[in-house]
């Protein structure tokens, strides 16, 4: 088997081998609340049959998934910058989106070994209506891995969350640039993949993950899931990494 194959098997059984996100905390009696659209997830694996949802909260144009327990990401899209919150550490650091694209891009700049393949990209003339918009679906295939979005714009979700999430999503295998088209592609997403199916052929068996919004909702969230405290000591995001040379 290739190597990118390889390292795709490798991502799936991860991902079958990762533990349920916890639920969304309830406020306690007296704790302020601020009203929110709560995006449930469900996330079914195979043949681990194993299956586990988690919750997106959005409010005051501050977004976070609650499937990043100790270390997760604050976005805000009217500061246009994501936290990186450690409750460990007890340390936060700020990056724009800007910087958080620019990351990202140099990371997929790394040269790819010669005879090695490269993910495609296709937007297809599909469509469907999900969560009551249409969606558009969009393929992404890489030798005999396959990846299924179908994206649309749902009033209640921000637009860039979904390139964002991306984005400030660490690429730190060294064949990332195997994905570059497909990347630059979902960085430029304007919607969220209401259904995400992605497949992989290994051995005599298929591995399949499948990622489905089942509800949008508003309901009232503890305040204190979208706010950094502001006790924790700031710490510098990562340099850049270099593209000289490249």
């Amino acid at each position: 088997m290739r190597l990118t194959g390889l390292l795709l098997a490798l991502t799936f059984l991860f991902a079958c081998n990762k533990p349920p996100a916890p639920a969304t905390p309830v406020a306690k009696k007296n704790e302020p609340t601020i009203r929110a659209t709560v995006v449930t997830i469900q996330t079914t694996i195979q043949p681990a049959n194993k299956t586990y949802t988690h919750e997106i909260v959005i409010a005051n144009n501050r977004a976070r998934s609650t499937d990043e327990a100790d270390q997760w990401r604050l976005f805000d899209f009217a500061q246009k910058q994501v936290t990186f919150v450690d409750d460990v550490a007890h340390t936060a650091s700020v990056q724009s989106f800007a910087d958080a694209i620019a990351s990202r891009r140099a990371a997929l700049a790394h040269p790819v070994p010669d005879g090695m393949p490269r993910a495609q990209f296709t937007v297809t003339n599909a469509q469907k209506t999900l969560q009551g918009v249409v969606a558009r679906q969009s393929v992404i295939r890489l030798g005999a891995y396959q990846r299924e979005l179908w994206i649309g714009s749902h009033p209640l979700i921000p637009r860039g969350l979904f390139a964002m999430l991306q984005a400030s999503e660490p690429a730190s295998s060294p064949l990332a640039g195997i994905t570059r088209t497909a990347d630059e592609a979902l960085l430029e997403v304007q919607g969220f993949p209401l259904a995400d199916h992605a497949e992989l052929p290994y051995e005599n068996k298929k591995m399949v993950v499948d990622n489905v919004v089942t509800k949008i909702e508003q309901r009232d969230v503890p305040a204190t899931l979208l706010t950094v405290n502001n006790t924790y000591s700031a710490s510098k995001p990562a340099p850049l990494p270099s593209t000289a040379g490249k």
